[in-house]
């Protein structure tokens, strides 16, 4: 698995620098360098589908609304997702509520058969609404330029070398660990404060090869988990956070699902396995292709569920990817929870090795994602909350409910 991290402070200027790096090449993740403080143990970067290359990484929502068309009636026999099937091994503790009584495993294998109930739909371009809470900091001139000087740097090897795919991701790993390198000496206590940028997100991604590809962010503004935070930005003279951006980026170049699954696209999402055996069978050689360096298959497998479940899957691939989730080791429920639009779900919680916590929110009568979070030492730090998607056949609309 690569080393890309988003739990904690990444500047906004980098969104920039990701964008203009993808613009000249395929797959490099430039940004994804500057996601941890000390890049301790390797953890997921779960990338949206709907964004996957450079995408922001956090969030919190206010919206609601998750488009899905209604679900049919369930098989004979099938139970509902939210009946005493997901819910009857207790959780050890005999004055835990009902709502912390839900088997992580018995909750995924009723999750599949939800899933399976989905009408499968289609349209010209695949939408996805999230509200997002990113990272940001103030990093002095010394930095930006051995940014730049790095990125240069970077740029000459691909081009130089004609990487693709897998040399790719090597040749972004080594500038990854030049980068952290850079962050070290610049502020060797990590940064004075902390700080996020909120924002709106919507994208466009075309279903046909070629098509146009659109992101939207809206409603940007900058927030501080304490006031310390706050002050300590006044007191290095109230730096400027929000970078100058333009509202609307439209392009056509070709996006994989996300870094760790190149070969995946919105051409052939579609056409995923969708057998527990078969797309496991899948998954296990995308992730033997990947660089050696401390590559874990629970983690490349937790971010690949994030990439699918907001991507345009079948209901079997989906119900695929909830069965081979149940087969893990480690993952726990933590039973019923609201998500930051206010909607309940069930939350799917792993440990990382550095002590971070990844969190999934998945609705328990759709079986849709509704949130991920990462948290450290149980304190969010980042967290992404998916309002809306669906199909829509023109660029720039919303899907008709």
């Amino acid at each position: 698995m690569t080393d890309r991290t988003f739990a904690r402070l990444k500047p906004d200027k980098l969104d920039e620098l990701a964008e203009d790096s993808y613009e000249r090449r395929r797959g490099a993740d430039l940004a994804r360098a500057f996601a941890d403080d000390r890049r301790p143990a390797r953890r997921p970067v779960f990338l949206p589908a709907a964004g996957a290359i450079a995408a922001g990484a956090a969030v919190v929502a206010t919206g609601v609304l998750v488009v899905t068309p209604p679900p049919a009636a369930p098989p004979a026999g099938t139970p509902p997702l939210n009946t005493p099937a997901a819910r009857q091994v207790p959780s050890g503790d005999p004055e835990a509520s009902p709502a912390t009584r839900i088997d992580a495993r018995a909750f995924l294998l009723a999750a599949a058969d939800t899933a399976l109930r989905e009408r499968p739909t289609s349209g010209a371009y695949w939408y996805v609404r999230q509200r997002t809470t990113s990272p940001t900091g103030y990093w002095p001139k010394e930095f930006w330029d051995g940014v730049s000087k790095l990125q240069r740097q970077e740029q000459a090897e691909i081009d130089r070398t004609g990487a693709e795919d897998d040399e790719l991701i090597a040749i972004n790993e080594k500038y990854n660990k030049k980068l952290a390198d850079l962050r070290e000496r610049v502020y060797p206590d990590g940064p004075p404060f902390k700080a996020y940028v909120v924002e709106s997100e919507e994208r466009w991604r075309p279903k046909k090869a070629g098509g146009t590809h659109r992101t939207r962010r809206t409603d940007r503004e900058v927030v501080f988990p304490t006031p310390q935070d706050e002050a300590a930005w006044r007191k290095e003279g109230s730096p400027k956070l929000l970078q100058d951006r333009p509202e609307n980026v439209d392009d056509t170049l070709p996006r994989p699902l996300s870094i760790e699954n190149m070969d995946i696209t919105m051409q052939n999402v579609g056409d995923l396995p969708q057998s527990k055996k078969a797309l496991a069978a899948q998954l296990k050689a995308q992730f033997k292709r990947l660089p050696e360096d401390g590559k874990e298959f629970d983690l490349y497998l937790w971010q690949t569920t994030v990439d699918l479940m907001t991507a345009p899957t079948t209901p079997g691939t989906r119900a695929a990817i909830f069965r081979i989730l149940a087969d893990q080791p480690g993952i726990r429920s933590a039973g019923e929870v609201e998500d930051a639009a206010g909607r309940e779900g069930v939350g799917l919680e792993v440990d990382g090795d550095d002590g971070y916590e990844f969190r999934l929110v998945v609705d328990e009568n759709t079986a849709e994602l509704l949130e991920y979070s990462v948290a450290e030492q149980g304190e969010d730090t980042t967290k992404v909350t998916f309002e809306e998607s669906g199909w829509t056949d023109e660029l720039g609309e919303r899907p008709q409910s």
